[in-house]
């Protein structure tokens, strides 16, 4: 009897174990030039529609209740379809449904704001001839503003002409390029403004992998280092310099081979302050259903994590 018994809880264990899905680790994050919307977000597989929940760990009527606070639905060539948010107590708040044309480019998305009533309308054209698009917004009906944007080498952005009621505003951006092709720099400049300008820095690992990058006005600047390890991400790193030109830095984040955060420590005047950790259960096509999120209140010496909230992603698939 006892052996049958035996026997049955090594089966329950064999079966429990089978059931828990792991880290896969045959899949490999897309960290720039997204093809779509799903590469964009971390997603894997054909991804259909996903709800997210969240439950809050407060001292509430609603407490460890899971809230429904959006529902994302994609096309199936991976693109965003439609866009729901919901406020704190599950009720709609915003809808944005996109639509594309028949080589996949957007074209159109109408949203729709139950809070002020609002309906915003963008409609997107398309010259492949003048190598240009045009997005013009609407709201409420009426036209806010239109931009033309111009395109150069490898479809990087090289102008943007924009018109709001009687102002045109005209950006030009430039680019430098490595031996490899990478941007290692690239400006910005608003034409008759010369405090306007911004500029983006670069920099590359001999696996022309990015691990530095900068965005630098007349005012500020906002540095953030990227660690790898066996082509994967593993750790970023971001600080601000600004009026008083020291290095400040601001958050360290640490994730999983497949780019999804473990721990986050935020820090104020370069001081810790507070610390975030990540843990997660996954499906099948490895995106995660399950994130259970704690903290760590080091301005106040706790010595423990505390559970904040738990996100939960209920995820279907196209066929």
């Amino acid at each position: 009897m006892r052996k049958i018994y035996l026997l049955t809880l090594l089966s329950i264990i064999l079966f429990n174990c089978q059931n828990k899905t792991e880290l896969r680790t045959d899949l490999q994050p897309i960290y720039s030039d997204s093809k779509n919307a799903l590469q964009g977000n971390n997603l894997y597989g054909k991804v259909e529609k996903i709800e997210y929940y969240k439950t809050t760990f407060q001292n509430t009527v609603n407490e460890d209740k899971p809230v429904l606070n959006k529902i994302e639905e994609y096309t199936d060539f991976g693109e965003l379809k439609k866009v729901q948010y919901f406020d704190n107590y599950g009720e709609l708040t915003q809808t944005n449904v996109i639509d594309y044309n028949k080589n996949q480019d957007f074209i159109k998305s109408v949203s729709i704001n139950k809070s002020n009533e609002s309906n915003i309308i963008q409609t997107s054209e398309y010259d492949t001839i003048k190598n240009t698009s045009e997005l013009s917004v609407f709201v409420n009906d009426t036209i806010d503003h239109k931009t033309t944007f111009y395109y150069g080498k490898n479809d990087y952005q090289i102008k943007r002409i924009s018109i709001k009621g009687n102002d045109t505003t005209e950006v030009n951006l430039e680019y430098a390029f490595d031996n490899n092709d990478k941007i290692i720099s690239s400006t910005q400049k608003e034409k008759g403004n010369d405090k306007s300008m911004t500029t983006n820095l670069f920099k590359y690992d001999n696996n022309n992998n990015l691990i530095e990058s900068s965005y630098k006005t007349e005012w500020i600047e906002m540095i953030s280092e990227t660690e790898w390890k066996d082509g994967r991400i593993f750790k970023q790193t971001s600080y601000t310099i600004s009026a008083d030109l020291k290095k400040h830095l601001d958050n360290i984040t640490e994730f999983d081979i497949l780019y999804n955060p473990t721990n986050s420590k935020e820090y104020e005047n370069s001081k810790l302050n507070r610390e975030l950790k990540f843990t997660y259960e996954f499906d099948e096509n490895g995106n995660w259903i399950k994130k259970n999120v704690s903290m760590k209140e080091h301005f106040n010496n706790s010595k423990e994590f505390v559970p904040i909230y738990v996100d939960t992603r209920k995820i279907s698939y196209w066929k």
